[in-house]
């Protein structure tokens, strides 16, 4: 701010938007010329990044500074933006990963994204289910709309990366994911895929009848010497006739101390499924 001739006060920050065709400061001109509607997605403010040359920073640490300057809606807006534009000359610097376990974080979050949609920049909601079925969440179909739609902030119909992103790092259902040791996730991933292989209607739940097959199976493998019967009392505790996804793995992963040094139990799983 300084003062003219006329002693009146002139903003010196203000600039001419020529395609609003009004003085604004440069921050709004900026976010309005990447944004619409007062709200900027996060591949908008990549666009804006790359637009004024912060190439140093690669695709996941700027969608990282998105997710982490995002209100609950998903998007920035003007407020969200400036507070970050304001850092000035310190701009990089705050689209960075913070930490190395920030950045060890993000990417096995990626990673697990890529994994469920195989490969694919959306997931779909029967590609989320499986998801959340494999980390021991069975979801029923109105429970699967609600938390699919709270994902879904774009209502595109599909999960992105940063809305994945930001669901996983705020939702402590699923911390064990990032957190955990890479063999136990692994492990217990592929013990939620072993049921799945016998649950053909993802309902997260067998008949003892169905489980039988899965038990029998277990058994020529070499994995259980249980009669079916203990077996049953162990993973249908409360007699309700249904082993469910989260019963069985809470027993077959009970023992994770004792056999995670047992490679075949891994190799026996991954044989399965190949087959599957």
């Amino acid at each position: 701010v300084i003062w003219s001739s006329t002693s009146q006060l002139v903003r010196t920050d203000m600039n001419y938007d020529t395609k609003g065709g009004r003085t604004a400061a440069l921050s709004q001109i900026v976010f309005d010329q990447f944004s619409a509607g007062g709200k900027m997605t996060c591949k908008q403010f990549q666009h804006m990044c790359k637009d004024k040359g912060f190439e140093d920073v690669d695709e996941d640490e700027v969608t990282a500074a998105f997710v982490r300057m995002s209100n609950d809606s998903g998007f920035i807006g003007y407020k969200e933006f400036i507070s970050w534009w304001q850092l000035q000359d310190e701009r990089q610097r705050g689209l960075m990963f913070r930490t190395e376990e920030e950045r060890q974080s993000v990417e096995k979050i990626k990673q697990s994204f890529f994994v469920g949609t195989g490969g694919s920049d959306m997931m779909d909601k029967n590609a989320f289910q499986v998801k959340c079925y494999l980390a021991g969440y069975c979801l029923g179909e109105e429970e699967l709309q609600e938390a699919f739609n709270l994902l879904d902030t774009d209502s595109s119909g599909f999960i992105d990366f940063p809305e994945y992103l930001k669901w996983r790092q705020q939702d402590n259902r699923f911390a064990y994911l990032v957190d955990a040791n890479e063999d136990r996730v692994e492990y217990l991933n592929q013990v939620g895929g072993f049921f799945r292989a016998f649950d053909h209607s993802l309902r997260g739940r067998l008949t003892l009848e169905q489980f039988r097959p899965l038990y029998d199976s277990l058994v020529e493998q070499g994995e259980v010497s249980e009669s079916f019967e203990n077996v049953i009392k162990e993973v249908n505790a409360d007699q309700d006739g249904y082993v469910s996804l989260n019963a069985f793995v809470k027993w077959y992963a009970g023992t994770w101390e004792e056999t995670c040094e047992d490679a075949p139990h891994l190799e026996r799983l991954e044989d399965f499924l190949a087959a599957s």
